[in-house]
């Protein structure tokens, strides 16, 4: 029992000094688990077959709707091996459509993460691993971590490092944070958010609002301030009256760490490449 306690006291100190929680190993076959089996976290989606297209939304994300394009015949089999096999060789797109009828593309990529080559989905709510995924012939369902974030790299570091210099002085840094960052980059005041997200656009050329530097700030605010019950986690951490230049600074800071540290502790361990998907020129 005393050994059973000691490893997960370990697991608990290890978790809280990474940079972003693991993603599952690797996917299962064609079959799905339970949600009730996975973390609050994890949306299903499920996306019928109509004409040139598959489309479909998820029970937990209410009134968003998500489309895959592939035309009749480019799918030979049906099973998730084909389909990342499809993806990886043809550029194969979509549609995401919010609830109030706004429409964004989405861009399907294969990557390898981990052990075995998964699909990406990159959308403008953020870029997500498909955990799980099972394939039929007039259906696709999958599953996504939507906290999910990459393995870190150093861009993620250089990230950190562009938006501590954008928030370097006090008098670049404001507390009226409204997730719109255009007055930000003209004033040349910035918010945490708008920071990370101009950062982001800087040394990646793309945004995902889920990329690794990002998740790995709100994952420390989550450590700062346990059941904080914030909605927008940068803008309300930022916006808060406690919150003062000197602990914003301390907050990109100890992300550095965590990034750096997994960055480090990847480079002791005899894992597979990871590629992540190259930015289009």
């Amino acid at each position: 029992m005393k050994n059973i306690l000691l490893i997960l006291v370990i697991s608990i100190i290890v978790l809280m000094f990474l940079g972003c929680p693991p993603s599952n190993e690797s996917t299962s076959p064609d079959k799905l688990p339970a949600l009730d089996e996975l973390p609050d976290n994890y949306l299903k989606f499920t996306l019928e077959k109509k004409n040139d297209r598959f489309e479909g939304q998820s029970e937990q994300l209410e009134g968003f709707q998500i489309s895959m394009n592939i035309p009749p015949g480019l799918l030979k089999e049906s099973s998730k091996e084909d389909l990342i096999l499809l993806v990886k060789n043809q550029e194969i797109t979509g549609t995401l459509i919010y609830p109030n009828g706004r429409t964004s593309e989405i861009k399907y990529e294969a990557v390898r993460h981990r052990e075995t080559e998964d699909i990406y989905m990159k959308t403008t709510l953020g870029f997500f691993l498909w955990e799980y995924a099972a394939v039929q012939d007039h259906e696709i369902a999958f599953i996504i971590n939507w906290w999910y974030c990459p393995p870190a790299q150093k861009v993620d570091l250089d990230i950190l490092n562009r938006a501590e210099q954008l928030l370097a002085n006090p008098s670049n840094w404001h507390k009226h944070d409204d997730r719109k960052c255009e007055d930000d980059i003209k004033s040349n005041k910035w918010s945490l958010f708008c920071a990370l997200k101009h950062a982001s656009m800087e040394q990646r050329g793309e945004y995902n609002h889920h990329n690794t530097a990002m998740q790995t700030v709100r994952f420390v605010i989550d450590n700062l301030i346990p059941d904080h019950g914030f909605e927008h986690t940068l803008m309300d951490f930022n916006n808060a009256p406690s919150t003062t230049h000197k602990v914003i600074l301390n907050v990109l800071h100890t992300a550095e760490e965590r990034i750096s540290k997994e960055l480090k502790d990847s480079k002791n361990q005899i894992l597979p490449p990871f590629t992540l998907p190259q930015t289009s020129s």
